[in-house]
């Protein structure tokens, strides 16, 4: 009996495990999708400020013509140059998010933004970005952004 239950311990140990990954997995999912949803509500309500807190202080981002910029401070400013061109709207899909063993989520999807130049031309353009996304003081942001168009 008494070898018995260390193994009945460790039977119920797998099978608690086995029930914790897929949640996990889930919350991940769960959480990329509300941070990109709030992303998308700050882009599109042109809050700079709130962006800016969606990056780490050292992000950095690789812009669609190959070109970084460092610093989520830097990366704001980005947003706000796009809003002076005229862009006001942004649609992002998460296509795919991976857990990393270093607990930073790999994110991927599709972007789409559209406007009025000041010119008044038309803007629509769309793409897809990688994202890293660390936890930082409890709080999901982007530490690192790729870019690219379509």
């Amino acid at each position: 009996m008494r070898k018995t239950i260390p193994v009945m311990l460790a039977a119920a140990f797998m099978v608690l495990a086995a029930f914790t990954n897929p949640v996990k997995a889930q919350d991940h999912k769960k959480e990329m999708a509300t941070l990109a949803q709030q992303f998308q509500n700050a882009y599109n309500k042109k809050e700079v400020k709130a962006l800016e807190g969606f990056y780490t202080k050292d992000a950095v981002r690789v812009n669609a013509d190959g070109t970084t910029t460092d610093g989520n401070k830097a990366i704001a400013e980005v947003h706000a140059t796009d809003f002076k061109q005229g862009i006001n709207k942004i649609k992002i899909t998460v296509s795919k998010d991976e857990p990393g063993s270093d607990g930073s989520v790999m994110v991927t999807g599709t972007f789409r933004v559209t406007g009025t130049s000041p010119k008044g031309e038309k803007i629509d353009m769309s793409g897809n970005y990688v994202n890293t996304v660390v936890k930082e003081n409890g709080h999901w942001k982007i530490s690192k952004s790729v870019i690219t168009k379509k």
